[in-house]
């Protein structure tokens, strides 16, 4: 493999997916259980843009965005539900 991702946790799926997107091609992710299975899966925290640092605010805009865009490649649901905010 060109490339091997340790841990399939939220930044490892991530690196994986923005690889392949961008056309590498041999590369392997590695999980010793279940994709998101460890500490990421029950991180829960709210998804938004406020931010005092603007690059953050444009990563998590960003991150927003990708959920919908693996939805729509993938013809499956992401379970991502936003609700907002005051």
């Amino acid at each position: 493999a060109k490339v091997v991702v340790i841990g399939g946790g939220v930044i490892g799926c991530s690196v994986l997916f923005h690889l392949a997107r961008h056309g590498w091609t041999d590369i392997v992710l590695l999980e010793r259980d279940e994709l998101t299975s460890g500490s990421t899966w029950h991180a829960a925290g709210g998804m938004h843009t406020i931010n005092g640092d603007p690059n953050v605010a444009k990563l998590q805009k960003y991150t927003i965005s990708l959920y919908k865009e693996i939805e729509e490649l993938s013809g499956q649901a992401t379970g991502v539900h936003l609700t907002g905010g005051v």
